[in-house]
């Protein structure tokens, strides 16, 4: 996870994702059960360096020339199908079939992730401890996110010809977001789309960065707590969107949520940040009076 660069982007965020990140490195190192090769068997069996993947986590696995994998197997057929299902919905008019598909797809998302689910299952029926270390070692290390970063800083440069310096302000598992300096949502996402094609040309294939959706404003607060309008669509705002902050969270009372909750729509809808810290004063004044509805206060916790 990259350091977040707390604060309030009055210019458009666009967030570059990693589609079905655990899956496709799956692919692209080839990782499966009948592809691992203990140390010892590399030099029994004098294998080629060349023909032979190493994993940040020390794990070898030879590359699909020599045996491709089972396991990538599958999971190109279940992610084919997946964007089958994908393209039909985007088709779609009726709610029913509507519905139907974007199960599927769902289903078809769920399996697929849980084929590096199940190798790490110790009390599974098919552990593989070193295929499911080597996966989280790919995605976890910081290697990937970094290299992003890199990529969108050294090319998005007023040098090479852009208007702005891109900045990354944060980086996740599978997503980082950029800030590339437009002033409109379009431009973000043309850029967005411009980044996302040419980092993916970097990366072993299936392993690709996809340009997903803008947030403008956005309100960065600290790791995996933000909250933002998102776009799709140039147009109009789809929602507003928030991650780890107590409109989500169930561990409050109603005030907090509902206190948060109008704030942000404040801060993000209106634009009227004056508002929001008057909001929040008169909310203060009227708990310190009583005048404030006991069942406002209640915190139930489920154990």
């Amino acid at each position: 996870v990259l350091e977040a660069r707390a604060g309030f982007y009055e210019k458009p965020i666009a967030t570059l994702d990693f589609a079905s990140l655990y899956p496709s490195i799956m692919m692209a190192h080839n990782l499966c059960y009948c592809t691992l090769v203990p140390p010892e068997d590399v030099r029994k069996l004098n294998l080629p360096p060349e023909s032979l993947y190493k994993t940040p986590s020390g794990e070898i696995f030879v590359k699909p020339e020599l045996q491709k994998g089972i396991l990538p197997e599958i999971l190109e057929e279940l992610l084919a199908a997946r964007k089958r299902a994908k393209a039909d919905l985007k088709e779609a008019k009726d709610p029913f079939e509507r519905a139907v598909l974007d199960g599927r797809q769902l289903a078809l998302k769920i399996s697929a992730n849980s084929v590096y689910g199940f190798t790490g299952a110790t009390v599974g029926q098919l552990p593989c401890l070193e295929i499911s270390s080597s996966v989280t070692s790919y995605a976890t290390g910081r290697q990937m996110i970094e290299h992003t970063k890199k990529l969108v800083e050294d090319k998005f440069t007023t040098l090479g010809g852009y208007e702005h310096n891109a900045e990354v302000i944060y980086g996740d598992t599978d997503s980082v977001m950029v800030q590339f300096g437009a002033s409109t949502v379009e431009d973000a996402m043309k850029l967005g789309r411009e980044a996302a094609e040419y980092i993916s040309g970097t990366f072993i294939k299936p392993i690709k960065l996809e340009f997903e959706k803008v947030y403008f404003p956005y309100l960065l607060i600290s790791k995996k707590r933000y909250a933002g309008l998102y776009w799709t669509n140039p147009e109009k705002f789809d929602k507003m969107d928030t991650k780890g902050i107590e409109t989500v969270r169930r561990d409050n009372c109603l005030l907090v949520k509902n206190l948060v909750t109008e704030c942000l729509h404040k801060i993000l809808v209106d634009r009227d940040v004056p508002g929001a810290v008057q909001y929040v004063k008169n909310t203060i004044s009227d708990l310190l009076m009583n005048r404030v509805d006991l069942s406002l206060l209640v915190i139930t916790k489920v154990n």
